[in-house]
């Protein structure tokens, strides 16, 4: 089973983390609102390069067959959640800028919404929030990992050396790991499946 109760009993014991990497996500968010426009704003160029990004990414996983798409998107989440919690090694910046970045995102996401008169919570709810409730869980659960392992490397456990502390809190993430790995999976399939029906069929209601 991907949720036993060692895998509930973690994520309890880390809800603190997981708590502030959401933190952080909806600081991004709230971020790239703020400075909707701003030139200058240090994440702009960085928002426009990932949107880029994604815009391949989306190109290569609509592009051909719907299980090709899956194992595209399945994949390249997986490796970020990986990412996101494995750089945590890096005093938990990077996965604290991922968190930052893709809250940045969502919020620019928001604007340009707003900017074409859509409505954002009505776009929101049929093309990010059906598979969004999978893949967000799963991307700050990784995260949150991430945050904890810089922490812990600037501060031990109590009476633990900082490898002895790595080790502990990597062992607590492969024990979440099955779950990350269903959410991801479940996401990848909405996404590509199903997302693409409700977003057309709200573009029919809207004309």
């Amino acid at each position: 089973m991907f949720i036993n109760p060692k895998t509930i009993r973690t994520i309890e014991q880390n809800m603190n983390w997981i708590i502030t990497a959401l933190i952080f996500f909806l600081i991004g968010i709230f971020a790239a609102i703020f400075v909707s426009g701003n030139e200058e704003f240090f994440l702009t160029e960085l928002t426009e390069s990932q949107h880029e990004f994604l815009q391949e990414m989306a190109d290569m996983i609509f592009s051909g067959s719907p299980l090709k798409g899956i194992s595209l998107l399945f994949v390249n989440n997986l490796l970020a959640s990986l990412r996101a919690m494995l750089f945590g090694i890096f005093l938990g910046l990077p996965p604290l800028m991922g968190l930052f970045t893709n809250g940045a995102l969502l919020g620019t996401l928001v604007v340009e919404l707003g900017r074409e008169s859509i409505p954002a919570f009505t776009f929101i709810s049929v093309g990010i929030l059906p598979h969004g409730i999978f893949e967000l869980p799963a991307f700050l659960i990784s995260a949150s990992f991430g945050l904890k392992t810089g922490f812990h490397l600037l501060f031990p456990f109590p009476q633990k050396k900082r490898i002895e502390s790595l080790k502990i809190v990597w062992r607590e993430f492969f024990t979440v790991f099955p779950l990350i790995i269903f959410l991801l999976l479940i996401a990848s399939v909405i996404e590509v499946v199903l997302t693409p029906l409700l977003v057309q069929k709200l573009i029919l209601l809207s004309g």
